[in-house]
């Protein structure tokens, strides 16, 4: 299933459910062992994890191995040291922490990161490190195992539901609303382990047969109706996985004599797919986003196939020739968990150096670093400059100070525009980087109007964080209003507010963004992996970008209509020709991602945008 939806999405839409069917085993097959244990008085913290080490870390290593080594061939430098990230994140079994921190607004496209699969591993490592003791426990104080079941699963699920209707990562990601679905598996067992103490008789043996027959028929269907059934991403998992998890539940309850169990799950050749699904699964995502990756986001028949082809057998190599002998030949396993152990201490310190740009296997990375040379203006003016809004007025701040040094105050918070009056829409949750409140507009409003030797104030911010969003409301009219409505009056307020205090306003139009670029620096040429070119959206048509922002740049027109000294400084006049605007322009990359400057880009953008101020300010004087 999850091959399927990676490969064939078309094919199988809801493929991606399998990870959740796999949780409800893998908490069965554990559960079952452990109660096991338990019930034999064998039962041992240590020699649980010194299993799981051996089992998870062989392949995983090898995975990991794979990409640092062979990732140069496909991904530019800031790529490069994004996976080095997730890999560290990946020692540690948080690779879902990892993910879930990264998806926001300027997050890469997921089909482009090479590990994201391991957020499920994630989230079952941090399944075990409670799971064991919670059994434990109830064991040791003669609780119910099957109640202890019950309250994690059903408090798992609540927070699964809460989560997923506030912050659909956080939901999707975040271990505690995914615990219910191993705890699922593992009630499954704790109620089988209890029910093997009671004799039955053959009529009422017979009976259940009928019934697990029809078990297996109704998880079967259902699974197979959760696959054809509309799912959307924004409220996935949710409500959904219940059925998934019921599905699987039943399948399995209907045990091995069910006949579709027996007939086709028991069949050889699916067996062994069984056998090799670990490595398989560490094995197939890295090499179709690799494929993708050469095809600079896309890829063609040829290369997923030679991907799917070279999954299967690296995972056969995996299995045969490397998990089976060290299950089989290796006796000493505390010295081979120790030994794995250490392999992964040594590959997070790896990892942990890419991370840090300190290594890099990738050609020299783009110097962000400042010009040397460019044409200054000349800065005739005295008086302090305020420079307000979110992220994009903060990338501005670099190249101005050069110009106006401590007559530069810079206010900017990301995903906060500084609009007076306005507010987060109710309900909307911000991504954990974008901390704005009506009360920082407040704070940075009244320090600009009691400052008289402040006498311009440069507004900028990215119009596509709030009017696509639909984020934000004014506080007055909250339910009558569009988010273009809230934006439009509060910049109107914003700037009449500012001009009633004799401040003078130059009002920065929001840049042209590139978020189908995976990474800007693919279109500087120095920096260039072997198997990759560059990719057609490094150029942009001007036409198209100015289709884009018709609704923005009427807005801006309306909002600015009547005032004086208020000036607009339009972005595309520096980043676009008549024909396209670029990433790369006259031979310097100008962004450092797909919304921001970089430090070059920042001293060329301030430079003209100083022009401007030194205008503004010789007007009336």
């Amino acid at each position: 299933m999850v091959l399927a939806v990676h490969a064939f999405p078309k094919l199988l839409p809801n493929g991606y459910v399998g990870v959740d069917v796999f949780f409800v085993i893998s908490g069965y097959l554990i559960t079952s062992i452990l109660l096991g244990e338990l019930n034999q008085e064998k039962f041992s913290i240590r020699n649980f994890y010194i299993r799981r080490v051996n089992r998870i870390f062989p392949g995983l290593l090898l995975v990991l191995c794979f990409c640092i080594f062979f990732a140069p061939l496909v991904m530019y430098p800031d790529e490069y040291r994004l996976m080095g990230g997730s890999v560290l994140y990946s020692v540690f079994f948080a690779a879902n922490i990892n993910f879930y921190l990264e998806a926001g607004y300027w997050d890469i496209a997921s089909k482009l990161k090479p590990l994201l699969h391991l957020w499920s591993l994630g989230v079952e490592e941090q399944f075990y490190l409670i799971w064991p003791l919670v059994l434990f426990l109830a064991h040791w104080k003669k609780r119910s195992v099957v109640a202890t079941s019950l309250v994690i699963l059903f408090g798992s699920l609540v927070v699964n539901l809460v989560l997923t209707s506030k912050s659909q990562p956080a939901g999707f990601y975040l271990p505690m609303g995914r615990f219910w679905e191993l705890a699922s598996g593992g009630l499954l067992a704790c109620i089988q382990w209890r029910r093997e103490n009671v004799r039955m008789n053959e009529d009422s043996l017979l009976r259940e047969r009928g019934v697990q027959n029809a078990l297996g028929w109704c998880g079967i269907g259902m699974l197979a109706a959760t696959q054809w059934t509309p799912m959307h991403a924004d409220a996935f998992p949710g409500f959904y996985v219940i059925a998934v998890v019921a599905a699987t539940v039943m399948l399995m309850l209907a045990g091995p004599e069910a006949w579709f169990n027996r007939k086709v799950l028991s069949y050889p050749a699916v067996v062994y797919i069984g056998k090799i699904s670990y490595p398989l699964y560490l094995w197939h995502w890295p090499l179709l986003v690799f494929a993708r990756l050469i095809g600079d986001g896309q890829w063609t028949s040829t290369h997923r196939n030679l991907a799917l082809l070279g999954a299967m057998v690296l995972a056969m190599l995996t299995y045969h020739c490397v998990e089976r002998p060290l299950v089989k030949r290796v006796t000493h396993k505390n010295l081979l968990a120790l030994v794995l152990l250490g392999l992964m201490v040594l590959m997070g310190m790896l990892a942990g150096l890419i991370y840090k740009n300190k290594l890099s296997l990738t050609p020299a990375p783009y110097a962000n670093t400042p010009l040397l040379e460019y044409e200054r203006p000349a800065i005739q003016s005295r008086n302090k400059v305020v420079l307000l809004g979110d992220s994009n007025a903060g990338h501005f701040s670099y190249g101005l100070s050069l110009l106006y040094g401590d007559r530069l105050e810079t206010i900017a918070t990301p995903g906060w525009p500084y609009l007076e009056g306005t507010k987060y829409r109710e309900g909307y949750v911000p991504h954990h980087d974008h901390r704005g409140s009506p009360e920082l507009t407040r704070q940075a409003l009244a320090r600009i109007e009691s400052d008289p030797d402040v006498k311009l104030v440069i507004l900028s911010n990215a119009y596509l964080m709030y009017l696509p969003a639909d984020n934000i409301r004014s506080m007055e009219r909250a339910q009558t209003e569009t988010v273009a409505q809230a934006y439009e009056v509060g910049l109107r307020k914003t700037m009449e507010r500012l001009l009633a205090q004799q401040k003078k306003i130059i009002l920065v139009k929001s840049i042209p963004t590139y978020p189908m670029l995976s990474t800007v620096t693919a279109c500087a040429s120095e920096v260039r992996p072997a198997w990759r070119r560059q990719p057609a959206d490094c150029i942009r048509d001007r036409d198209v970008v100015d289709f884009e922002r018709r609704e923005y740049d009427a807005l801006v027109g309306r909002a600015v209509d009547g005032l004086h000294d208020v000036s607009i400084f339009n972005t595309l006049d520096e980043l676009c020709d008549a024909r396209y605007c670029y990433v790369n322009r006259n031979g310097i990359l100008m962004y450092i991602d797909s919304g921001h400057f970089t430090t070059a880009g920042s001293q060329l953008m301030a430079a003209a945008l100083a022009r401007q101020i030194e205008v503004a300010m010789q007007k009336n004087h």
